[in-house]
């Protein structure tokens, strides 16, 4: 019961998704001689063009605020005419069973034809250029953006006496969806109104939120405002492509559109006294890749987009997702050209595995319009480079007043009743509660009021080196200060019999841009040369999926002042100062070529990180700051420095180095993702201030480390490195009858890396004085790229990925005259994934 509970918390806690509460028609036309479902009906409201047709099945279903009629007509030709009462502002169940015309023997059949269309679509390709509104040389306009999520079936998923007590008043809430006919609750609004602009030349694509609110989010804790405008799950059915959610569609219009659909002229009607084509399309038989079905209306003298219904086919591979619904209308302007008007979106989405219309699922629906359209370059003054969402300081402060002014229509009853319903929601018992729960499962730490525990992944943990290892965390929370913030944590080896912590301040002076001061004190142990994924170290789940004893801990004090600087939203930098020193132990010996024997190293660093990106989306927390996803590659340039003579054993050195990422789509054969490392290491150094090439120690995937490379197998002192992962998305598995309907995803990754070792840092050269050894198993590459790649299956029920690794290369070398085998010539590694 709690957990039920729990989930209708999630969701008012969430903030993407979206809807509008108007008339609502659903149903389903059949022949009445034979009751199949007729295809390509026309139903609209009489007097108006408000309306749709029946897809393949017969099946039907529109909204609208329009109040003009109540008369709902159900026409084609060589069937009689039929028509309705319908109820305005109310969700309608409306069935036609259609009679043949009395000189008609039989119901009008529609075949596809491909002639027609190809000429069509070579119309559309050749006017793209002018109707497109993104392929203009520039454009701003306003956007009012209202965006609601909503719960399925309720009644079922909300019983028992714990929730009645506290939330039985929100039954009095419930509605209807138009698209499946579920009923649902609605448990969050948004609204906003931004300023969208775009050029081609300089090319960006932003916008300024002016105007902002959230049912039950305080203005002065709202953190969702960056997700609510309209650059998130932005489309455009000109492109090649449609993306949603991570999910690429092929358009229905692009000028390949034949490969994917079937088509159908069925009508021509007149649209602002224009003539426009009426044409229905649907996936070809065997297309396994997501794809839409539904209906466009096309302009038919210029070729333009008038409007297009496009509904996600059922069975591509995609996740999560049960129903995803575009509606998108474009308007002529006075010039001639089109713009948008308006676009909605629905998305309906389900944690269950299977597609059962009883389990949970959260609807969200958003609805976009457009006004204030001008083309004059002098209007992008305001627009704010590099960022695609920039939201105002001011933009939570609006009151009733004001938007009721910026509506382009009037919120129903019902959606004025949802902030209502929130605020009521808050008040009740056991809402505190919940949202702690929900609170601690996001960010790691359990808050009471000003302090808070954690991370809970990291209470417990085990390795080699510490044995059982309890870790207890504090920090002070955002009810104490938004603008500072103290962190501290212990934990105890009860192998080694040694106490570790550390203690951390953070000052926020702005959060957007960032100017951020961390200075912190650690004593602690690490894994030298280890990727980066936070699921390989330190936590429970490392620690029972680790690989016997191929960890090997090295104990670091550090203490360390970092500064954040956020130049503009494509260039942001970091430098630090840190005073480090390295404890020598059994796993990290220090032992020195004359014999002697070092109990520890130190550094003395000055460290500075530039990053260049485009048009990223990132999330702005309350103290973190995390990079979401850009289309473009993201440049970073790193420099470390060392200096001598400062404290006993210390070294210097000079580090620079410079890394690439990016991820890229490739539709319709999946994704790639791409990480690329090159550095060296300037001065005389020991093993552990080389760079040691990234070893996995454990069965968990490691996307930035080599799966059958043990730790302290590789140093050297200038390196390149390529980690290249491709998902498929079921391109090839798709196509394989019953394989195809386990959705599964095929993965390749190619894992390389390069490095050599000059003879100063290299203990095996004799000249040159005294040299750390390397470690045991530790040797130079030899200037012999490392090379393995992996096979892979992903989406395994909806979240597991295995991959098989296989090494390539250095598979086998010679050592005091023997030859010597690599340990880990095979390798098996699991990882979890949330992906559409």
């Amino acid at each position: 019961m709690k957990r039920k509970i729990l989930v209708l918390l999630c969701l008012l806690l969430c903030a993407q998704a979206l809807f509008a509460q108007t008339t609502k028609v659903r149903g389903r036309v059949i022949d009445a001689l034979n009751g199949e479902g007729v295809p390509f009906v026309g139903l609209f409201l009489e007097g108006t063009t408000v309306g749709t047709s029946t897809d393949m099945e017969g099946n039907f279903f529109f909204e609208t605020r329009n109040t003009e009629s109540n008369i709902l007509v159900c026409q084609i030709l060589g069937y009689k005419t039929q028509s309705v009462k319908i109820t305005l502002g109310a969700f309608n169940k409306v069935d036609f069973a259609l009679e043949l015309s009395e000189n008609e023997l039989t119901g009008v059949v529609v075949k596809a034809d491909n002639r027609k269309i190809k000429r069509l679509l070579a119309n559309i390709d050749k006017h793209r250029a002018r109707n497109n509104p993104d392929l203009r040389p520039n454009y701003s306009c306003d956007v009012y953006n209202r965006m609601e999520l909503d719960l399925t079936n309720p009644r079922e998923q909300l019983r028992g006496k714990a929730f009645k007590r506290n939330f039985d008043f929100v039954f009095n809430y419930l509605d209807t969806s138009s698209v499946s006919g579920m009923e649902y609750l609605p448990v969050m609004i948004s609204e906003s109104v931004a300023k969208r602009y775009h050029s081609r030349n300089p090319s960006f694509d932003n916008e300024r939120i002016v105007a902002n609110q959230i049912s039950g989010i305080n203005p002065d804790a709202n953190l969702l405002s960056q997700f609510t405008g309209s650059m998130h799950l932005k489309c455009n059915f000109y492109d090649s492509f449609v993306n949603a959610f991570d999910v690429e569609f092929p358009s229905p219009i692009q000028s390949g559109g034949l490969l994917y659909y079937n088509y159908f002229i069925v009508d021509s009607v007149r649209v602002a006294d224009r003539k426009t084509y009426v044409v229905h399309y649907r996936p070809k038989n065997g297309i396994s890749s997501p794809a839409f079905e539904g209906e466009m209306k096309i302009d038919a003298e210029e070729y333009a987009l008038v409007s297009i219904h496009a509904k996600m086919k059922r069975g591509g591979n995609v996740n999560w997702l049960r129903d995803v619904v575009l509606d998108y209308e474009y308007s002529r302007l006075p010039d001639s050209s089109w713009f948008f008007k308006s676009d909605r979106l629905y998305a309906d989405f389900s944690i269950a595995l299977g597609d059962s219309t009883k389990a949970m699922s959260v609807i969200g629906t958003r609805q976009l319009s457009y006004s204030n359209i001008s083309f004059d370059r002098e209007d992008l003054k305001d627009a704010v480079k590099g960022s695609p969402v920039k939201v105002e300081a001011e933009s939570n402060f609006h009151d009733e007043q004001y938007w009721a002014q910026v509506r382009p229509y009037d919120l129903s009853r019902k959606e004025k009743d949802i902030y209502e319903m929130v605020d009521k929601v808050k008040d009740a018992p056991l809402f505190n509660t919940l949202y702690d729960l929900v609170y601690t499962a996001i960010n790691g730490y359990w808050d009471l009021g000003k302090i808070g525990l954690g991370p809970y992944h990291k209470i417990i943990s085990f390795n080699n080196l510490e044995g059982a290892r309890p870790q207890f965390g504090i920090h002070t929370s955002k009810d104490l200060s938004k603008k500072f913030r103290w962190s501290a944590y212990a934990a105890y080896g009860f192998r080694d019999h040694s106490w570790k912590g550390g203690l951390s301040y953070e000052r926020m002076f702005s959060k957007e841009p960032t100017r951020k001061l961390t200075a912190s004190l650690s004593y602690d142990v690490f894994q030298l040369g280890r990727g980066s994924s936070q699921y390989t170290d330190g936590n429970f789940l490392a620690s029972v999926l680790g690989r016997g004893n191929a960890q090997r801990l090295c104990p670091l004090l550090n203490a360390s002042v970092l500064y954040e600087h956020e130049f503009s939203p494509e260039f942001n930098a970091a430098a630090d100062l840190s005073v480090k020193r390295y404890f020598a132990n059994n796993f990290v010996p220090m032992r020195m070529s004359d014999g002697s024997v070092l109990g520890s190293i130190a550094t003395n660093e000055a460290h500075l990180r530039l990053r260049f990106s485009r048009n990223e989306t990132v999330n702005r927390g309350f103290f973190v700051k995390k990079y979401v996803h850009t289309n473009y590659p993201v440049l970073t340039l790193d420099l470390t420095g060392s200096v001598s003579g400062l404290r006993r054993g210390d070294l210097a050195f000079l580090r620079p180095e410079i890394s690439l990422d990016w991820k890229f789509r490739i539709p319709p054969t999946g994704m790639s993702k791409i990480h690329i490392n090159a550095g060296t290491v300037i001065g005389k150094v020991p093993y552990p201030l080389l760079h040691l090439h990234e070893g996995n120690g454990t069965y968990v995937l490691d996307k930035t480390a080599f799966s059958c490379m043990e730790f302290f197998e590789f140093a050297s002192d200038t390196w390149a490195t390529l980690f290249w992962n491709h998902c498929f998305n079921g391109f090839f598995l798709g196509k394989i009858p019953l394989l195809s309907r386990l959705n599964l995803r095929e993965e390749f990754t190619l894992k390389a890396t390069w490095g050599s070792l000059r003879n100063e840092n290299n203990p095996d050269v004799p000249t040159g004085g005294p040299k750390m050894l390397f470690a045991p198993g530790m040797r130079p590459m030899g200037g012999v790229p490392y090379v393995e790649v992996g096979a892979g299956i992903s989406n395994i029920f909806k979240l597991i990925r295995v991959d098989c690794f296989w090494r390539l290369t250095h598979r086998q070398w010679q050592r005091g005259g023997q030859t010597v085998r690599a340990r880990q010539l095979f390798a098996v590694n699991v990882g979890l994934e949330f992906r559409f």
